[in-house]
């Protein structure tokens, strides 16, 4: 990629499975390594709830931040963040990440998502706002959302 271009993708959405699929779908369109940032963070601490009794949540906490500004640092890459990672640590995306929000319609993320409409309304307006891009989900088919932003990407890359 062109040092001036973006080296990495970052797809969110307010339900994580679809941005898990979408993500992994355009890395292999695109020929990119695909990150899902909670199993890294999962397949670094192993099991979450002993080590919070054993260690603490504040150690818990502090891995999670390590293993997100790793991430950060990777290349070529198209990551699936949840909105509480990306929240944590929008700082260490926001240079040379091109950050797709999939605005995906209330009724399917109140189906799919544990996100109360108030949470939704917050969360979506934080994310239309430090997003790269906004990618309007209408039409749930994921073939279709994959080829909406691999077009958009053809205009920015």
């Amino acid at each position: 990629m062109n040092k001036n271009l973006p080296n990495k993708i970052v797809i969110i959405s307010l339900c994580e499975k679809f941005s898990n699929e979408i993500a992994k779908m355009i890395s292999q369109d695109l020929g990119m390594l695909f990150c899902n940032a909670r199993e890294l963070i999962e397949y670094e601490l192993i099991d979450r709830k002993r080590v919070e009794e054993i260690a603490s949540v504040k150690y818990v906490k502090d891995v999670e931040k390590k293993v997100l500004k790793n991430l950060a640092s990777y290349e070529n890459v198209c990551i699936s963040l949840s909105y509480e990672h990306f929240m944590t640590s929008y700082k260490s995306f926001e240079n040379n990440s091109l950050i797709i929000f999939l605005d995906l319609p209330k009724n399917y993320i109140k189906e799919n998502e544990m996100v109360s409409f108030l949470d939704y309304d917050e969360r979506k307006k934080n994310l239309s706002e430090l997003s790269t891009c906004l990618v309007c989900v209408r039409k749930l088919d994921k073939n279709f959302v994959k080829d909406k932003v691999l077009k958009i990407l053809g205009g920015i890359l």
